[in-house]
């Protein structure tokens, strides 16, 4: 049984002296109808509302308000719908209308983890701002706004105040993975959960130009009150990066400090105990928002809200950025869009001709190319841990500002070339199930085509040992890529890469990448030998193999000589043998997901 205890949120030693002030809220809720209030206002930021209340707020904005309408986009695994609203100057409540309006749809998703649920506070204050007492209106005058309440709403009605002891309110929240206990920033790509499902679908339907993900981070105690991350090296289209990191990312930082508010990076220290070797940026692997997003050549920021200081600096942070996001997003609307289209035709070209000595980036870690950085921390002493014995860090109120460096460049692990598409055989029904739930355009051969094209043979794969958000990942394997010949039968699945799903197909199907098919382990059958040959079956088989190959005996001799542990083992005496016959199952340790690199017949 646990030990009663009363709950002990921890705070920071430091806050933004503007944080006092919060201007931006103080003056929403002041200028706030009592029916529009929002249950954090009501109860001084110390609470915030169940996932009903929440929506019986939005729904009434939308009643009030001719200009957003409030759309169910699915259900959780419990039953619970999901909703997004839209709010659009131009009543743009479809797709192709608010397409056809021309300005930039902007996508603003909270609770993800309903732990950290600051950003839905904070949202709902910013909507009732747009949409009834208009202080924040002209918005909509060059963006159309696409905002979801709460993503995970399963796990934001697990109300506990026991949930993220790292976090400084609210008094209760929710829980950060969902009913069946996945973590949804872990499955964009993967796609296991059915929250997930809906959001590709409204996702891949609608097409936003930007998209701002609401989190609260846990981590070491610092001045900053909001650090921010978006991809901006090999992760995303270049033109697109480009953009983030020179235009879009200065101009916010520039006015968020104007507000008074301390901003970073969203960094983790290379070495926790010696902050003077300095921070890498963000992270780059799809399964997280953020970067699936990228793979769209969309924009994507990663807001990251302190745990230690209070919901309402938290919500204070939430809100400017996101007036802030919509502003600079609504002025430089037809650039982006512009930008937006020009990635895709650009890698529909590439995905139009196989070059191989063009390849695209799958998987990077981060350079040794820093660059000289200030990080704005909070000084701190050890003591020695009454658990432990070893010394354990506690935080002060003095900031300190300490010279180090900032590690953003990608250096790239893993890339290849662009085929033209890919051929998967009908019978892997999950693998072409995810490509449908990204909205992935995929066609069926009419007649047995000959395509001569290129797979993998997958070697010395490895697996964790624990379980990961369900699966048991694949953490190493060896890919050797070979060129074949081979018909397909009718009823193969093609998959071209002339489509804008083009760098989400490449990196599920890349066995290369870090959140691939493979690495999820959803081709793990592959590597299971089903039949085996008997030893005494074997033998006479086996001395016949020798007889009539002297380079596989002589091979096999040098193996009993120099190979101790091969020698002792029988088993591996007989493999070995058997693996050199017609016996031996050919499409053991074959991928069967075929590169085409020539147009098909």
């Amino acid at each position: 049984m646990p030990v009663k205890l009363e709950p002990m949120p921890p705070c920071s030693g430091y806050e933004a002296p503007a944080a006092a002030a919060a201007r931006s809220l103080v003056e929403s809720t002041a200028a706030a109808p009592k029916a529009f209030l929002t249950h954090c206002e009501k109860t001084g930021y110390a609470e915030t509302g169940h996932y009903a209340e929440t929506v019986r707020l939005w729904q009434k904005m939308a009643a009030a308000s001719p200009l957003a309408k409030l759309l169910t986009i699915g259900k959780t695994a419990e039953g619970r719908p999901l909703y997004v609203l839209v709010a659009s100057k131009d009543k743009a409540f479809t797709p192709a209308a608010a397409q056809a309006t021309g300005k930039p749809l902007v996508f603003i998703q909270n609770g993800i983890h309903p732990g950290e649920i600051s950003g839905k506070d904070a949202t709902s204050m910013l909507l009732r701002d747009i949409l009834i007492t208009k202080r924040h209106a002209a918005l909509l005058d060059s963006v159309i706004i696409l905002a979801m309440p709460v993503f995970n709403a399963d796990g934001h009605e697990r109300f506990s105040p026991w949930h993220r002891i790292n976090q400084n309110g609210p008094r209760e929240m929710g829980f950060r993975a969902t009913a069946t206990r996945l973590n949804l920033n872990r499955d964009y790509l993967k796609a296991d959960a059915p929250e997930m499902r809906a959001w590709l679908r409204f996702f891949t339907t609608w097409k936003p130009d930007f998209f701002v993900d609401n989190h609260v981070t846990d981590g070491m105690d610092h001045q900053y009150d909001v650090t921010l991350d978006m991809p901006t090296e090999q992760n995303i289209w270049p033109s697109v990066g480009a953009w983030s990191k020179e235009t879009f990312l200065p101009r916010l930082y520039e006015r968020l400090e104007a507000d008074g508010h301390i901003v970073g990076p969203y960094a983790e220290p290379r070495d926790p105990s010696d902050w003077s070797k300095g921070f890498d940026v963000g992270v780059i692997e799809p399964r997280y928002s953020t970067t699936y997003v990228a793979l769209w050549h969309r924009p994507a920021l990663l807001v990251e809200t302190h745990s230690l200081k209070s919901h309402r600096t938290q919500m204070w942070a939430h809100y400017d950025i996101m007036v802030h996001t919509l502003e600079l997003v609504g002025a430089e609307g037809p650039r982006l869009r512009a930008l937006i289209s020009t990635a895709e035709r650009e890698m529909a070209q590439l995905g139009a001709r196989y070059d191989p000595k063009s390849p695209l980036f799958l998987a990077g870690t981060w350079s040794s190319a820093g660059e000289a950085f200030t990080y704005k921390g909070v000084a701190w002493h050890e003591e020695t841990s009454v658990v432990t014995g070893q010394p354990v860090r506690v935080y002060e109120s003095q900031p300190v500002d300490i010279p180090t460096r900032l590690f953003r460049k990608l250096k790239t692990t893993a890339a290849v070339p662009v085929p033209l598409g890919y051929l998967i055989p009908a019978a892997w029904t999950g693998i072409l199930d995810v490509l449908a739930a990204h909205g992935v355009e995929m066609h069926r051969l009419k007649q047995p085509t000959t395509v001569t094209g290129e797979t993998y043979r997958l070697t010395e794969p490895k697996w964790a040992a624990r379980p990961f958000e369900g699966r048991v990942m694949l953490t190493g394997v060896t890919a050797k890529r070979v060129r074949a010949t081979q018909t397909f039968p009718a009823g193969t699945v093609y998959v071209p890469m002339t489509q804008p799903a083009a760098r989400v197909i490449f990196n599920w199907l890349e066995p290369e990448g870090p959140d691939s098919a493979v690495r999820w382990g959803w081709f793990n059958t592959i590597f299971e030998q089903k039949e085996y040959a008997a030893d005494y079956v074997f033998e006479p088989i086996a001395r016949e193999l020798l007889a009539r190959n002297p380079k596989l005996k002589a091979e096999f001799e040098r193996r009993l000589a120099t190979d101790a542990d091969f020698a002792a083992s029988p088993r591996a005496r007989l493999q070995f043998l058997y693996e050199q016959t017609p016996y031996y199952e050919a499409d053991k340790d074959r991928y069967p997901v075929v590169r085409v690199i020539e147009p098909l017949p």
